[in-house]
């Protein structure tokens, strides 16, 4: 028997790396091959370089440049470090970097998998997680890249709590420690899940606190000590501006009612709304219920990720910003996830249906956030001088899934020539005095796609672009071959719990 659940734990586990080579894969056939433009990605870019050439030049004796620092600190740009390092010797740093956001993604999906494959089916395992990866706003974020570190950590800091019952041994402790304190740090926003992870130190202590107050003060330590750093790290970035505190101010809300109006904005608003750019999970908030009765501790983490954060941003009066989707909701999209596997161990046609069917209309969603860069739509708002936060975050004009889909078309249909659309608003009732015109802009200068293959295709490609060409290429025919030899494998493994 022993020998049997080892065979299976093996096998398990095999399946779990073929699914991380073929996200992976997957997602680098369509990857921009850049990070450029992304947020704050990069200040850690050019943070993280000026950190190796601080080094370097200080182990050469030289007089050492000044730092520069990013606004989430030091603490996420170690991450880049590595890559940035390859990056100079390999193409680019910007090119390199490019994978970090990939593998992540990738990662904190295989995760999501292995901890379902704890409490459902091979089957419905699979399912979830690759509509989690295909069919929510992570696959576009396997480019924008400003929210994977966090939803990584945040993920394996559950994983590591609740997957397994008790964690045993100092590594183990340690390494949940860590992860935990590093989901409260690499984001400056990250402190306000507190209340998840105090949950999470609960439940690894509530029976037996006493025999293990060693190892209970050293976890809590590990994450106080992180969060400490962390926060000191963001000085060096903010004092100089006057501190956080301060820039955050003129962006709250100035009406309590505010308050609902955003947290019911964040999960169901038509052009920011979790469950548009997300829409599996609207079966998550159904199956809340049934997965407390199942699993209790798994639902209120997950309840406790999301509650926190669509607390906090319901504070600020544009709780989403111009990014794909409402990004803050980034990190609650696996725990969500794994709710439905808490409630329903294995999938049933007649009932859960609506899991598929959802799966399919997030994958076309996620695609058209995947197939373009998000700032695509920023530049035409700009030229058609309606570039305003509210005109980000509430008029359907400007609805990210519906003008992608319009730029799609164009693309699709090829051509040179112009496609002018002027996005015309409705006076109420007659426009008024002195009110312009509304712009017309050309959507053939917004149908390009992000996709560095696609858009080197069919150009002259010199020296390093050609050998980047042809890899990508190569992306596009492991990724689905890999897909497909995960989907077979899962399909051959017994529904035996792994260790």
């Amino acid at each position: 028997m022993q020998g049997e659940t080892l065979k299976t734990v093996t096998s398990v586990r095999k399946t779990a790396w073929l699914l991380f080579l073929s996200l992976t894969f997957s997602y680098l056939a369509l990857s921009p091959a850049s990070v450029g433009g992304r947020g704050y990605i990069n200040e850690e870019l050019d943070s993280g370089a000026r950190m190796l050439e601080v080094f370097n030049t200080w182990v050469k004796g030289r007089p050492i440049p000044p730092m520069l620092w990013s606004r989430h600190g030091p603490v996420p740009v170690i991450f880049d470090l590595p890559f940035i390092k390859i990056g100079k010797l390999i193409v680019s740093p910007d090119f390199i970097l490019s994978f970090q956001p990939v593998l992540l993604t990738a990662g904190l999906v295989t995760l999501l998998f292995l901890w379902l494959r704890k409490i459902t089916s091979p089957g419905m395992s699979l399912l979830l997680a690759l509509t989690a990866a295909f069919g929510t706003m992570l696959w576009p974020y396997a480019y924008i890249g400003l929210e994977t570190k966090q939803s990584f950590f945040v993920v394996l800091a559950g994983y590591l709590a609740l997957a397994n019952g008790k964690i045993r041994g100092w590594p183990k402790l340690m390494l949940f420690g860590v992860a935990s304190g590093l989901a409260l740090t690499l984001k400056s926003t990250g402190i306000v899940m507190w209340p998840a992870f105090a949950y999470l130190l609960y439940v690894q202590f509530r029976n037996d606190w006493r025999s293990r107050r060693a190892e209970l003060v050293v976890s809590a330590l590990v994450i106080v000590g992180l969060l400490a750093v962390g926060a000191w790290g963001r000085t060096f970035f903010w004092r100089p501006l006057g501190g956080g505190s301060a820039n955050m101010l003129p962006w709250m809300i100035d009406s309590p009612f505010q308050i609902f109006i955003n947290t019911i904005g964040q999960i169901g608003s038509p052009t920011k709304g979790a469950l548009i750019f997300a829409p599996v999970l609207l079966v998550s908030l159904i199956a809340l219920p049934r997965a407390f009765r199942e699993y209790r501790d798994i639902t209120i983490f997950a309840v406790l990720v999301t509650l926190t954060y669509l607390g906090f941003m319901s504070l600020f009066r544009y709780p989403s910003d111009e990014v794909w989707g409402p990004r803050y909701t980034h990190v609650a999209v696996a725990p969500l996830v794994l709710c439905i596997g808490a409630a329903w161990k294995r999938f049933e046609w007649r009932k859960h249906s609506p899991i598929v069917l959802l799966g399919l209309i997030g994958l076309m969603i996620s695609f058209l956030g995947a197939f373009y860069y998000y700032g695509t739509i920023g530049s035409a708002m700009e030229q058609a001088g309606q570039n305003t936060m509210e005109w980000h975050n509430g008029d359907p004009d400007w609805n990210a899934i519906v003008f992608d889909e319009r730029i799609f078309r164009v693309y699709w249909q090829g051509g040179t020539e112009p496609v002018m659309w002027t996005p015309v608003h409705i006076w109420v009732w007659s426009p008024p005095a002195g009110a312009r015109p509304w712009t017309a802009i050309n959507l053939r200068d917004y149908a390009a796609p992000q996709s560095f293959l696609l858009a080197w295709w069919g150009r002259p490609k010199p020296g390093v672009l050609m050998n980047a060409f042809r890899f990508f290429l190569l992306c596009c025919a492991v990724g689905p071959i890999l897909l497909i030899w995960t989907v077979t494998r899962t399909a051959r493994e017994r529904p035996t719990k792994i260790v």
